[in-house]
């Protein structure tokens, strides 16, 4: 499952990048980080949203309800009515912060 939630963190790191790319000053689509393979919801986020979810590598953005799909060991930190910011802990918080791509890049 962290696994599947990291690989869509992945994606929406190459979003980000691109709407950075542009200057794109409006909320960018991005991928649902809930656990669920064949999930496909969208949130649309402003790009210093993203940064604030981004801000620790065990977060993830999920649509509301989906955080059921993230299994135990977590806590919803931001709570809006488009999107939940959770927090993960224990192994799956461990997988998720080897896996950050902003972790990866600094060399950590």
């Amino acid at each position: 499952m962290a696994e599947n939630e990291a690989t869509f963190r992945d994606a929406n790191e190459q979003i980000q990048l691109r709407a950075r790319e542009l200057n794109f000053d409006e909320r960018v689509p991005f991928i649902c980080e809930c656990g669920e393979p064949s999930c496909k919801e969208i949130i649309r986020l402003t790009l210093e949203e993203y940064e604030q979810a981004r801000a620790e590598g065990t977060r993830f953005f999920v649509v509301p309800g989906h955080e059921v799909n993230a299994g135990p060991g977590v806590e919803i930190v931001v709570r809006s009515d488009d999107h939940l910011v959770i927090e993960k802990d224990g192994v799956a918080g461990e997988v998720a912060e080897r896996r950050d791509p902003r972790q990866q890049a600094a060399g950590r």
